[in-house]
């Protein structure tokens, strides 16, 4: 079997965008393909974002599978996925998508790298789950 990237990053375009930024990552599928399925979706993409559903069934157009795992399931140092959370910030709790892999987060919006324990902790993460690729 021929190696290949865990994902290829993909910044962020949009306010709102981080969802699409994270799926065109971890497919590997160009950015704008990537949002012309999800705006098929969801017409408001980039004003509202994606929920599980919405990505997962973006990544189904695509011939892939996403596992969704609560909370209780992730493994932060052995998973790797999109990670959605509800964070507290500035302006109060918002949720945002980033990429985890093996104990790292790779945040789509403006590209700063954290260990996931502490990405977590510093937004005070309420709610999190992580989608999985499958394939």
């Amino acid at each position: 079997m021929k190696a290949k990237p865990l994902f290829t990053a993909t910044a962020t375009r949009h306010r709102g965008d981080c969802a699409v930024a994270c799926l065109a990552s971890i497919l590997r599928i160009p950015y704008v393909e990537v949002l012309v399925v999800a705006a098929s979706i969801n017409p408001k993409v980039l004003v509202g974002g994606l929920n599980n559903d919405d990505m997962i069934q973006v990544a189904e157009k695509f011939g892939h599978t996403l596992v969704e795992h609560s909370r209780e399931e992730i493994d932060l140092r052995k998973m790797v996925g999109i990670l959605g959370a509800q964070l507290r910030g500035n302006k109060g709790t918002d949720e945002h998508a980033v990429i985890m892999t093996y104990g790292l987060v790779f945040d789509p919006e403006g590209g700063d790298v954290w260990r996931a324990r502490d990405y977590l902790r510093r937004y005070e993460a309420r709610k999190i789950d992580l989608l999985e690729l499958e394939d």
